[in-house]
């Protein structure tokens, strides 16, 4: 190449260079207005620190996530978080990126039989607490971290705590930045949550609060089909509430479920679970296997480097007249139910709590009505039927 050439070339580079600085000065000022929060600072290798350095760290991000698309649609799971921890560095305020990623940690690792690999729910959950601190001026990551709690954990008394900051928090139209009212489910669903969790009286003044906010909505936006549909439903949820607060007040401790639960190895990783309980149809007793003294990580920050060593199976065994029975096979699961440990407990649950609404009105709210024994547990005001079985690891392999 001639001299000439480089200098033009040099050249030619210094005022693109000059261009970009030019226009990030320009736009610095501006990203505030249009971007949700403060971003949290994340410890990454300096190999990322390269796309920082001409301004388009959103652009570089937004094209990872296009090819990231294509990972989920390929079943490449593994090569998916990875890129989620990329593109959530490149561009900490793409929410649906958060979202995405926790969803996919909290339902994607799966075993043999559908169930989820529960080992990456502190990740799901450190994921979303980062995508608040960097996004805390809007209700999607509260809601998302909520409805985690919410649909997945069943943890309801947590879930409403992420739907109460997220129902004080306002929508922000991602093209234009500008904040706008944010979806009325969002109120309904902490509602819910206050209800699953036996607070009734928070959940019927947040029926009301609903009913309130709804008529607002629906006088706003007039033109809108279906808004007076939602106030109508507020409507008849507080009705609903209203009637089964005083119909399970009249509960006393006197009703028997009659609750057994068995287990027997049938094989190497095989075996079956089954047991009586007279409740209504539709009820679930929840089956967890773990490791004795299993207990669940808490991540300070996002990572993925799960603990390999760990096991922990949960599953719903449905009620169908009275009985539940189960064959479960991780024959094919070593990766994600490694048996370790020397000793594992099976722990059969019924919690009034995550019931149907049927069975609430015979067992109450919070299991008021529950007189079983022995298996009957107190968990603050909550009465739940619970039965341990420790096993060995010779029992399971």
């Amino acid at each position: 190449m001639s001299q000439g050439k480089k200098a033009f070339l040099i050249g030619l580079l210094v005022v693109l260079f000059a261009f970009v600085a030019a226009m990030q000065v320009h736009l610095d000022p501006l990203r505030a207005k249009f971007q949700p929060g403060k971003v949290t600072n994340i410890q990454l290798g300096t190999q990322f620190i390269a796309a920082t350095l001409i301004g388009l760290k959103e652009v570089v991000g937004g094209l990872l996530w296009v090819r990231t698309d294509e990972f989920f649609h390929e079943g490449n799971y593994d090569a998916i978080i990875p890129m989620v921890r990329i593109v959530t560095w490149l561009d900490p305020h793409q929410m649906n990126v958060y979202e995405t990623g926790a969803w996919h940690l909290s339902y994607n690792f799966t075993d043999s039989q559908e169930r989820s690999d529960r080992r990456y729910i502190p990740a799901s959950k450190a994921l979303l607490r980062e995508g608040i601190q960097n996004n805390p001026r809007t209700y999607d990551m509260y809601f998302q971290l909520g409805w985690l709690n919410f649909n997945k954990v069943l943890d309801y008394a947590e879930s409403a705590k992420w739907f109460k900051e997220a129902n004080i928090r306002d929508a922000v139209d991602p093209a234009t930045g500008r904040r706008k009212t944010r979806p009325q489910f969002v109120g309904h669903t902490l509602a819910h949550a206050y209800e699953n969790s036996g607070n009734v009286d928070a959940a019927v003044r947040q029926w009301q609060e609903n009913i309130r906010a709804n008529e607002e909505y629906a006088r706003r936006y007039a033109r809108e089909e279906g808004n007076q549909v939602m106030v109508d439903v507020a409507r008849n949820n507080l009705a609903l509430v209203l009637r089964e607060k005083e119909t399970r007040a009249k509960l006393t401790p006197t009703y028997n479920a009659k609750f057994e639960a068995h287990w027997e190895r049938i094989a190497p990783r095989k075996f079956r679970v089954w047991g009586t309980i007279n409740v209504p149809n539709g009820c679930r007793v929840r089956l967890q296997i773990a490791d004795r003294g299993f207990k669940e990580a808490f991540f300070g920050s996002f990572r993925w480097d799960i603990d390999q060593s760990q096991t922990i199976l949960i599953d719903d065994l449905y009620v169908r007249d009275g009985k539940f029975n189960r064959t479960i096979d991780i024959e094919r699961d070593s990766a994600i139910y490694p048996l370790k440990a020397e000793e594992y407990v099976a722990t059969f649950t019924l919690d009034p709590r995550k019931t149907p609404r049927e069975a609430r009105d015979v067992l109450g709210w919070m299991g008021s009505a529950l007189a079983d024994q022995p298996y009957l547990v107190k968990q603050g005001d909550a009465r739940i039927l619970q039965k341990e079985i420790v096993l060995k690891r010779s029992d399971l392999l």
